[in-house]
């Protein structure tokens, strides 16, 4: 697998609805981190009351399908707005937080080498670097090898030329 990064000649239009993709990852990830916090939270409350295992309330799953899974559920209801941006742009910031939560995980069971990785944190819009990945869909690279093309975003002109990516975007 081979990822590719160019930058981008974006117009204000474009450029607001890529603002709007990397919001609804943010979205996706601190909705999904608020929900597993919670999980953890009610679940450790109900350990100290003497409540059985077996009568907990049940956990979330810290992997992309669970936690995609769970997001679907409850879509509608979080951000009613969702269907104005791919399902890639919720699916990146859903698998952030599922790569974060697993090192975490690992961090503190010493299955992962070096320093110790703090619990995942919300993702804030003035902190962060507003960002989204497209890994399915539509891409398609334009003759003149300028232009791309995005899920849901359209034709978007590059800074530079994307030569290497239409040459094995070719090969498959």
């Amino acid at each position: 697998m081979q990822a590719y990064r160019f930058a981008l000649d974006l117009t204000p239009g474009q450029e607001r609805d890529l603002a709007r993709h990397a919001g609804a990852a943010r979205k996706a990830h601190n909705w999904a981190l608020d929900r597993v916090k919670a999980v953890m939270a009610q679940r450790a409350a109900e350990r100290s009351y003497g409540i059985g295992d077996d009568q907990l309330t049940p956990a979330v799953g810290w992997t992309l399908p669970a936690l995609r899974r769970e997001w679907n559920q409850v879509k509608d209801e979080v951000a009613p707005w969702w269907r104005e941006c791919s399902k890639e742009a919720y699916n990146t910031g859903l698998d952030a937080l599922a790569r974060a939560l697993k090192n975490w995980s690992d961090s503190r069971c010493g299955k992962r080498a070096g320093r110790p990785v703090g619990f995942p944190r919300r993702k804030s819009k003035r902190r962060t670097t507003p960002s989204v990945r497209f890994t399915t869909g539509v891409i398609r690279v334009a003759p003149d090898r300028k232009h791309v093309t995005l899920p849901r975003l359209g034709t978007i002109k590059l800074h530079e030329s994307a030569r290497k990516l239409a040459r094995r975007r070719r090969d498959q």
